[in-house]
């Protein structure tokens, strides 16, 4: 039997849910790449580390909601090599600094293209795909399409067309 969840309507409370599920899932086994693909990315709350459940997986993290830019670098720390595609727009910028102030642009790659419409964030064992750009309204606010797959043979074939476009350095 594959192992693929697909579930095409998430509430905004799912959305949170999830993308703290796979980042926390990230940090207990960093995958060697993550391509984070989004037109528009903010530095978005993904872990609730307000009760500090998650202090074990990085101990110098506050009680606080954790930014996407920290768990990537936290990721890049471990040894994962982070690539982020989006496009080219002011609402992007503040991110990509971040995150490259963060990193010291060490094992992190940032592409830009105009005409990127692709959402979705891709790692060793899971593809999430659909509508959702990787911002407040796009995790929180606006009903989405997504797909979550776990199956080997959609992963492979997804890293292979992400690393042809975007290079697996």
């Amino acid at each position: 039997m594959p192992s693929r969840y697909i579930h095409s309507r998430l509430s905004s409370r799912q959305v949170p849910d999830l993308l703290q599920a796979i980042f926390v899932a990230e940090l207990l086994t960093p995958s060697k790449f993550i391509w984070l693909v989004s037109p528009w990315v903010s530095d978005i709350q993904v872990v609730d580390n307000t009760s500090n459940s998650f202090m074990c997986l990085e101990p110098s993290w506050s009680r606080s909601r954790i930014l996407l830019s920290q768990i990537l670098t936290t990721l890049t720390q471990r040894g994962t090599v982070v690539h982020v595609a989006t496009r080219p727009d002011k609402h992007n910028r503040s991110f990509i600094e971040a995150l490259l102030v963060k990193t010291d642009g060490v094992n992190c790659y940032v592409h830009s293209t105009e005409e990127l419409h692709s959402k979705g964030i891709l790692g060793d064992g899971y593809y999430l795909a659909g509508s959702m750009n990787f911002t407040y309204n796009g995790i929180t606010v606006n009903e989405e399409a997504l797909t979550y797959d776990t199956s080997p043979q959609v992963i492979a074939e997804q890293q292979l067309i992400f690393s042809n476009r975007w290079g697996s350095m």
